[in-house]
């Protein structure tokens, strides 16, 4: 096997091994590894998107400021493509959100899956989405520019140690 062969192979069983204990949940509430071969699948379909130039090459467009929660951690910078919300498709999300790395350049953190809200109302949540089993979106909540949604995030380029699913990641900072 050629040495760039052999690094590929060494990369898809860590991303599966990493994976499989990320989709284990942080705080154990019964959601398990139902997700990891969807969670595999998006992984494999939006990878090319670690680079923010070939998101935006996508039609992905930067959609505010860096978002952070004081003592829950970080989002970062979300690039959304409009076409995809209300997509529930693993390979499809709507949003990559990008992080600064130490040299302050872009790297792809999660993805992130946002479906409008049918009444409005958040406080209504009769149609909240489930994707990956039985994983619900967070909201709904009222985002500026988009209404009231649900969001779904799955950070599948950079461990949160809060799970996988966990909207905020102690190890993202902004700005």
């Amino acid at each position: 096997m050629s040495p760039r062969k052999t690094l590929k192979a060494a990369g898809a069983l860590a991303l599966t091994t990493a994976l499989a204990l990320a989709a284990a949940p942080a705080h154990g509430t019964g959601h398990g590894h139902e997700s990891e071969p969807e969670l595999i699948q998006t992984y494999a379909a939006t990878r090319h998107y670690q680079h923010v130039k070939r998101a935006m090459g996508d039609g992905y467009r930067p959609a505010g400021p860096c978002t952070a929660l004081p003592g829950q951690g970080g989002m970062g910078y979300h690039y959304v493509k409009q076409r995809l919300i209300n997509s529930t498709d693993p390979v499809k999300p709507a949003a990559i959100v990008y992080h600064k790395d130490r040299h302050g350049k872009l790297r792809a953190g999660a993805v992130e899956w946002i479906v409008r809200d049918a009444d409005q109302k958040v406080e209504t949540d009769r149609d909240r989405p489930v994707m990956f089993g039985d994983r619900h979106f967070d909201g709904p909540e009222e985002i500026p520019g988009l209404g009231v949604v649900y969001t779904l995030h799955a950070w599948i380029f950079k461990d949160n140690p809060r799970g996988a699913f966990h909207p905020w990641n102690p190890r993202v900072q902004c700005p």
